[in-house]
């Protein structure tokens, strides 16, 4: 993806799309991308904001269905040409804001289609923001929530306070499947989070998470413990936070939420508002005499394993380097 910067940002969109538009004014609206003819925005009859895009071209295509908040339609009344009409049936500010980034992101990223595929790719994507416009808020399992909760400290209190945005989040590497939360270079940094109760333990779930795969990996253990009064981070703050910092780059934006909303769109309120004091944080150096196992130590017949790490048996290996150190030279 390519990387626009504020400046750019501002010529190629508006930050309300809607401003000033006349209800109802659809079928005509206003140019939505100013680098492609084909993405507006208008308003409907009934006051409801969309965007949609005009293609080239008689294209059948069938519409979304059964997404929470937007309606999606094909619009075949112009000669020789067919739209597709996405329109946010909610009234909410807030729901409004967030189809302003969806709208911007799908007028972005498929300008390069035409054709049925460009129709094609604009549903696909508009079904792959759905959870963000609508969350499930089902709950997270607690050792998704407390993983969440330990890579989301990391990235607002540490990454973002050493890298740009979008350095921060190219290094944040968790939420795509790879080996380790974050990659830095030549190195990489596993992050496991504990509650005060489990403290003296550390749950390694995969060969691969201390599988050494760059030139040096570290282990951080963070520790917090959960609190009832107004300090501490919740994890709608440490998100919060985060899409603050990003959100002055239109594509940092739109990477730090695809990155974090399978998950955090799951959170439940309790756990979105839930305080966790920060108790301590150790960085741990991966050596080869570093007590875990390892793809050679295993026999191939074994698939996955999951064990614990106790604390007091790798003190020893605790890192000369704070964290901050490692994260800014990394």
């Amino acid at each position: 993806m390519m990387t626009m910067t504020k400046s750019n940002y501002k010529k190629l969109f508006n930050d309300d799309p809607w401003e000033s538009l006349a209800e109802g004014c659809y079928p005509s609206g206003r140019r939505l991308y100013l680098n492609d003819e084909r993405f507006w925005v208008s308003i409907d009859a009934l006051g409801k904001v969309m965007f949609f895009v005009h293609e080239v071209g008689e294209i059948n295509v069938k519409a979304l269905e059964g997404l929470a908040s937007i309606d999606v339609q094909i619009d075949h009344d112009f000669l020789g040409a067919t739209r597709i009409c996405c329109t946010l049936t909610d009234l909410d500010d807030e729901l409004r804001t967030k189809f302003s980034i969806v709208a911007k992101d799908i007028a972005y990223n498929c300008s390069q289609y035409s054709g049925h595929e460009l129709l094609y790719k604009v549903q696909a994507r508009i079904k792959s923001w759905a959870n963000f416009l609508k969350p499930q808020r089902s709950g997270l399992s607690e050792a998704e929530y407390i993983g969440l909760w330990g890579e989301l400290y990391t990235l607002s209190e540490l990454f973002l306070n050493q890298h740009t945005p979008s350095d921060s989040l190219r290094f944040w590497v968790g939420p795509e499947g790879k080996k380790q939360d974050f990659t830095l270079n030549k190195l990489a940094i596993e992050v496991k989070t504990s509650f005060s109760s489990e403290a003296r333990k550390i749950t390694i779930s995969s060969l691969e998470q201390l599988d050494v795969i760059t030139e040096q990996l570290y282990l951080l253990h963070i520790i917090a413990n959960p609190s009832e009064s107004t300090f501490g981070h919740s994890l709608k703050d440490l998100y919060e936070n985060c899409l603050s910092i990003v959100s002055q780059d239109l594509s940092s934006e739109i990477i730090f939420i695809q990155k974090v909303f399978d998950l955090y769109g799951k959170a439940n309120e309790k756990q979105l508002n839930s305080k966790n004091t920060l108790i301590a944080r150790t960085l741990y150096e991966i050596t080869d005499s570093f007590p875990c196992l390892r793809y050679k130590d295993v026999p191939n017949s074994i698939a996955g394993l999951r064990y614990d790490l106790l604390v007091p048996g790798i003190k020893e290996y605790e890192c000369k380097q704070s964290i901050e150190e490692v994260i800014k030279h990394g």
